[in-house]
């Protein structure tokens, strides 16, 4: 079971979307990254199927699958898309339910997707790692993306466990590069997958830690 996961979490880790990359400006990636910034400016967002409230930036809305579709049809080019979207749709299809919210200023993907409890160990996490490292290594092969692994942790406390991975993700081709956060979290018996793709590298984990269970 916990193997199945692993290789299903990698497979979806390696189809990221490029989506097109903003010139440099004030935005909440900026501002997550100030050792400054001591409030955290954002919204809470009640799932409604479970007991969870996530913290988001301001700018980012909830949107459906087709809505999403939508807006990025403009701005991708169709293999983009349908990588884009065959990413999502996996994550929509997994057991539990799912979540997707996005933000035009910053061209920022949040994604979560609950799924059966698990309570993960270093040694699962370490292992985690291993097998996306593997799986990226074969989808560079296999598409001339280029990823490079920023940093990989494992924390945990009375309250939550957390792997936390963040990839840089660089297409030659097209001059685009991206920013690949994930995390698996468990809290209160419940088990939550979070990706979040960005255009810049950003300190994601200040809003992670203003989640409510």
């Amino acid at each position: 079971m916990r193997i199945r996961l692993y290789l299903l979490i990698g497979s979806i880790l390696i189809l990221i979307s490029c989506n097109t990359v903003i010139q440099e400006t004030q935005n909440w990636i900026e501002k997550s990254n100030s050792n400054n910034t001591k409030i955290l400016e954002g919204n809470y967002f009640h799932l409604e199927n479970e007991l969870i409230k996530t913290f988001l930036p301001e700018g980012f809305k909830r949107l459906s699958l087709e809505t999403y579709k939508t807006i990025l049809d403009s701005s991708l080019t169709k293999t983009q898309l349908d990588n884009e979207m065959k990413r999502l749709e996996t994550m929509r299809a997994m057991q539990g339910s799912f979540y997707l919210f996005f933000d035009p200023y910053t061209r920022s993907t949040y994604t979560l997707n609950t799924m059966p409890y698990i309570n993960f160990s270093k040694q699962d996490a370490t292992m985690l790692l291993s097998m996306v490292k593997q799986r990226n290594n074969q989808v560079s092969l296999n598409t001339g993306l280029d990823f490079k692994k920023l940093t990989a942790a494992y924390a945990k406390n009375k309250d939550f466990t957390m792997f936390r991975s963040i990839f840089q993700v660089d297409n030659p081709k097209e001059n685009i590069r991206i920013f690949s956060n994930f995390y698996i979290i468990t809290a209160d018996k419940k088990t939550f997958m979070i990706n979040l793709t960005t255009p810049f590298e950003v300190n994601f984990d200040r809003y992670i830690e203003k989640m409510k269970f």
